[in-house]
């Protein structure tokens, strides 16, 4: 699911115990997220009587996916300046429109940026531009060369998942559900054409579709297909955090513990977690995957909805 990136704010975070001096001097200087070795935005900052300032240089508009990778961005761009309010504990905050980030240092030359409004997506790095040089920010993202096959799957993957996402987001369960049935002998089909489907293969994009495909299918396919998307995840070829949605979902299946806590049955019309194996650590599990806690997951809009349409 892509996020618009148009009202974010920036919040850069330092360590704790350096004086305020040492702040300005460790951030000052020109800082750039790079994506497929092209300058995606730009934020220099500048020390000024104890203090610093600063300026944003980033694309109109852009989204990016759940794992913070950058998706799409506008070939226009905006400048805009950066507000600065020391913080407790050897912070800056730093705010740009109503953009909020927390940037936390790395070494010299390297920086983390975190979405304050989304502290679950995995952080941006940063990389601090030599002095002098000029960032030129990218007008567009590089395009993919595929077959045409693949263009044809990864067109074919877009509109499935589409229409799905049509009939769930309209809370529309006999809707969903014939397209779910729709889509079945597709989605056997082009995992016995390619197994599943991989970033290398069609996009990360596409291989994403692809999941949310299977995810939404019976529990006797998502069982039989799971060991070729745990093989792909565990060797970087496909999300982990997918392999980890659609394990829960066999274990629930099966009548099993989950894992990771992102399978939830409907109890009288609210979401209940599903058993989980080891519940005291449920929460250190899915911060590694960059997963929301799970208390704020069951609170989800979607879920709670999806609930109450089933229990009427």
């Amino acid at each position: 699911m892509n996020v618009d990136c148009r009202s974010l704010t920036i919040l850069l975070s330092v360590a704790a115990g350096t004086c305020l001096a040492q702040q300005t001097s460790d951030f000052a200087g020109s800082w750039v997220l790079h994506s497929n070795g092209q300058a995606i935005f730009q934020i220099v900052l500048t020390a000024e009587k104890g203090g610093i300032t600063g300026l944003w240089t980033r694309p109109k508009h852009w989204t990016i996916d759940q794992d913070g990778d950058v998706t799409t961005i506008t070939p226009d761009q905006v400048t805009l300046p950066i507000r600065t309010k020391a913080l407790d504990g050897g912070r800056f905050e730093l705010t740009a429109d109503d953009d909020h980030f927390v940037m936390t240092l790395q070494g010299h030359d390297e920086a983390s940026l975190e979405i304050a409004d989304m502290p679950y997506m995995r952080p941006w790095r940063l990389d601090r531009s030599p002095d002098g040089s000029k960032v030129t920010i990218a007008t567009g993202l590089p395009e993919q060369n595929y077959p045409q096959e693949i263009r044809a799957l990864r067109q074919q993957l877009h509109s499935m998942v589409a229409e799905d996402q049509d009939a769930r987001l309209a809370f529309n369960q006999a809707k969903w559900e014939a397209v779910d049935t729709k889509n079945r002998p597709e989605v056997l089909r082009i995992f016995e054409r390619y197994g599943w489907v991989t970033n290398s293969l069609a996009g990360k994009d596409a291989a994403h579709d692809f999941w949310l495909l299977v995810q939404h299918q019976t529990p006797e396919i998502q069982q039989r297909l799971l060991p070729a998307l745990e093989k792909a995840a565990k060797g970087g070829h496909v999300s982990m955090t997918d392999y980890a949605y659609l394990y829960d979902r066999v274990q629930m299946g099966l009548d099993k513990p989950q894992h990771w806590g992102n399978a939830v049955k409907c109890v009288n019309g609210k979401p209940v977690l599903y058993a989980v194996d080891d519940l005291s650590g449920l929460d250190a599990r899915r911060k590694e995957l960059f997963l929301m806690p799970v208390r704020e997951y069951m609170q989800l809009d979607y879920m709670v909805k999806s609930c109450a349409l089933a229990g009427r």
